[in-house]
């Protein structure tokens, strides 16, 4: 996202300028502090200041415990998830996800990064035996999901070293990457083949293969698709099948997004 100083037209309305605010805290890939939202709005500190109070009195951005750099808040995440979840494209991708559980019989859903966790955008549910039922809006660790780990091996190294530097990297299973350098390692596999597996990571018994699903221009990767089933169907052994067809989806599903 290419950030932009508050143009006329958001300086002539008080809600035009801090939304214009928001969306270049949005923006940036990490919390930014005063200084640097100064130089990136071009206003004064004190005009700054008064219009980060005012986004913070609403829930729409927050202050880290440091005091000094902003993020959003509950109130702006939950719009966000809104937005995506309920504009014109959200039939288009849910037809796009029935069809591949159709096709492989298996759970899938449909996940964006939200700071250090995943958020299921949207899921479709197999009909098979087995299965574990995750609600649309879910949340999972990135360091112990397919769709996480998918997303952190695509970042840009400096982008990904901020992100992991501030991962607790808590055990939920015998499997879970805990420890830093294997976690960098697996990101550096999962980049050259393109794809990530959750091997009982998060859930014991529970497998998940991801693929990315990228912007118009093929670089950014903006949402994920995910399989998931119990080991007893799908494992390493076999879950490269999937992969085809996972991968075409993964394309339409990007026109939907753009």
């Amino acid at each position: 996202m290419k950030l932009t100083p508050m143009d006329d037209a958001s300086k002539s309305s008080p809600a035009l300028k801090a939304f214009s605010l928001l969306e270049i805290i949005a923006g940036m890939d990490h919390a930014p502090p005063l200084a640097e939202l100064t130089d990136a709005a071009r206003l004064p500190k004190p005009t700054l200041y008064r219009w980060l109070s005012m986004l913070e009195g609403a829930d729409l951005i927050r202050r880290m415990p440091d005091g000094r750099h902003y993020e959003l808040a509950a109130r702006a995440r939950a719009l966000a998830f809104a937005i995506l979840s309920n504009n014109s494209g959200w039939t288009q991708r849910h037809q796009i996800l029935e069809r591949v559980v159709r096709t492989l019989g298996e759970s899938c859903n449909l996940t964006v990064l939200e700071g250090s966790e995943v958020m299921y955008l949207d899921r479709v549910e197999a009909a098979a035996p087995l299965r574990v039922a995750f609600q649309k809006g879910s949340r999972v660790p990135a360091h112990a999901s397919a769709s996480g780990k998918l997303f952190l091996a695509m970042m840009t190294p400096a982008k990904r070293d901020r992100l992991i530097g501030t991962l607790t990297l808590e055990r939920h299973t015998a499997n879970t990457l805990t420890d830093v350098d294997a976690l960098r390692a697996e990101l550096g596999r999962i980049r050259r083949d393109g794809y990530a597996f959750d091997d009982e990571e998060f859930l014991s018994g529970l497998f998940c293969v991801a693929v990315p699903i990228f912007d118009r221009d093929g670089r950014d990767c903006i949402a994920v698709l995910a399989l998931q089933a119990p080991v007893v169907r799908v494992s390493r052994a076999n879950a490269a099948e999937r992969l085809p067809t996972l991968r075409e989806a993964a394309e339409a599903l990007a026109v939907t997004l753009q």
